[in-house]
C-alpha cells in the first residue's frame, strides 16, 4: 500500500480479513479501509476499473473497523476516512443522476445516507437527491416516500410539498394532491407556488366553493396576474349559473356583477388576455338569456317590448369584447359564432358576412 501497490496490497490483505485471528483485529479492516479507499479517490482509472466497488468496500471496512475498535484508538482517523468517502458518495450519486443512471444514483446517495448514520448523523441532501432520482426514473411512489423522508429529517422547504402533490396529481390522486399542498400550507402559508398549487387542485376537483378562497389569497399575494381574476370570474360566473337555476335572481345579479367585475379587472390587468375577453361576452349572453326568458312569459306587447329591450342591451354588450377575443385569436370557432349571432342581432350584414367568410376558411 505504501508504495502505491494498490492492486498487490489487496491480494494480500483480503486473505487477512478472512483468517479467523487477524479477521477479528482493527487493524485488519483498518488497512483494508485504506487500501480500497485510496483506490476509489485516487487517480488511476485502470485501478478503479479493476476494482469497481472499492468505494463500497472502504465504507464497509471502515465500518468494520470502528466497531471493533472497541477502545476508539483510530476513532478519528476513521471518521476522517469515512468524511471523505461519504462526499465522494454524494458526488458520485450526482455524477450518476447528471448521466440519467439514476439506479447508481440512488445507490450511492444511499451509501452517503448509511455514512452519516454511523456519525449519528443524517444526510438530508442525500436523501431529497434520492428522491429526485426516484422521480427522474418514473417511480411515483418511491420518490414521495423518499420526499416525506426527507421532510421527516427536517429538510423542509415548501417545494418538496409541491413535488409530492404534483406526483400525486399525475397519479390521479387529487384529493391526495390537495391535502399535501393544505399540509405544506398549514408550515408555509404565504408561499404564492403553494397558493395557485392549491387554487389549481381545487378547481380541478371541482370544489369551488374552497378554491374561492385560494383564488382571493392569490390574488392578494399576486395583485398583477391577469388569469388570477379571470378565474375569480369563473367562479362567480358559476355561482350566478347556479342561482339562475334556483330562479334567484337577486342573487344571480350579485354574482355576475361580481364576475363581470373580475373579468373588466383581468383585462386591467392584461388587455391581451383571451380568455377574459371571451368569458366576459359569454357572461352578457347567459345575462341576457335569463332576460329574454323572462319576456317570452310576458303578455302585454308594450311590456314585452320593454323587457326586450333590457334584453338586447345586455346581450349586445358582448360585441365589444368577443370582437377583441377574435382580435387575440382570430382563428377561434366560438368567438366567431358568437360573433354571427351579434352581427346578426344588429343588422350588420357586412361584418356578417366576413366573419362568415372567415369561418369558411
Amino acid at each position: 500500500m505504501n508504495d502505491g501497490k494498490l492492486d498487490k496490497a489487496v491480494e494480500f490483505i483480503e486473505p487477512a480479513v478472512l483468517d479467523p485471528k487477524t479477521g477479528a483485529t482493527e487493524k485488519a479492516w483498518r488497512y483494508r479501509a485504506d487500501i480500497y479507499r485510496l483506490i476509489a479517490l485516487g487517480e488511476d482509472a485502470a485501478m478503479k476499473a479493476k476494482f469497481p466497488n472499492a468505494l463500497d468496500l472502504a465504507v464497509e471496512s471502515y465500518l468494520k473497523a470502528n466497531e471493533l475498535d472497541t477502545k476508539g484508538s483510530y476513532k478519528v482517523e476513521n471518521v476522517k476516512a469515512l468524511g471523505a468517502l461519504q462526499g465522494q458518495s454524494l458526488n458520485a450519486g450526482n455524477d450518476a443522476f447528471t448521466a440519467k443512471n439514476y439506479d447508481e444514483a440512488i445507490a450511492r446517495y444511499g451509501m452517503s445516507e448509511r455514512i452519516a448514520k454511523a456519525f449519528g448523523q443524517v444526510d438530508t441532501n442525500a436523501i431529497f437527491n434520492s428522491a429526485l432520482a426516484y422521480e427522474s426514473k418514473g417511480d411515483a411512489q418511491g420518490a414521495i416516500k423518499r420526499y416525506r423522508e426527507a421532510l421527516d429529517v427536517g429538510y423542509n422547504k415548501p417545494e418538496i410539498y409541491r413535488y409530492i402533490s404534483g406526483l400525486q396529481r399525475k397519479s390521479d390522486d387529487l384529493n391526495g394532491a390537495i391535502a399535501t399542498v393544505k399540509e405544506g400550507r398549514t408550515k408555509f402559508p404565504d408561499n404564492k407556488d403553494l397558493i395557485l398549487d392549491e387554487m389549481s387542485y381545487l378547481l380541478a376537483a371541482d370544489r369551488s366553493e374552497e378554491a374561492e378562497g385560494s383564488v382571493a389569497l392569490a390574488i392578494e399575494k399576486d395583485p398583477n396576474n391577469a388569469v388570477l381574476y379571470s378565474v375569480q370570474g369563473s367562479l362567480f360566473d358559476k355561482k350566478a349559473s347556479a342561482a339562475t337555476d334556483a330562479k334567484d335572481e337577486v342573487a344571480m345579479n350579485t354574482w355576475y356583477d361580481k364576475a363581470e367585475q373580475a373579468y373588466k379587472s383581468s383585462i386591467e390587468k392584461d388587455p391581451t388576455y383571451f380568455d377574459a375577453y371571451f368569458n366576459i361576452g359569454v357572461l352578457y349572453n347567459n345575462r341576457a338569456a335569463f332576460e329574454y326568458e323572462k319576456c317570452n312569459a310576458i303578455k302585454s306587447d308594450t311590456e314585452y317590448m320593454k323587457c326586450k329591450k333590457v334584453a338586447d342591451d345586455i346581450y349586445l354588450k358582448a360585441v365589444p369584447y368577443f370582437e377583441k377575443a377574435h382580435e387575440m385569436d382570430a382563428k377561434d370557432a366560438q368567438t366567431m359564432q358568437q360573433l354571427m349571432k351579434l352581427y346578426a342581432k344588429t343588422g350588420d350584414q357586412a361584418k356578417y358576412e366576413a366573419i362568415k367568410a372567415k369561418q369558411g376558411k
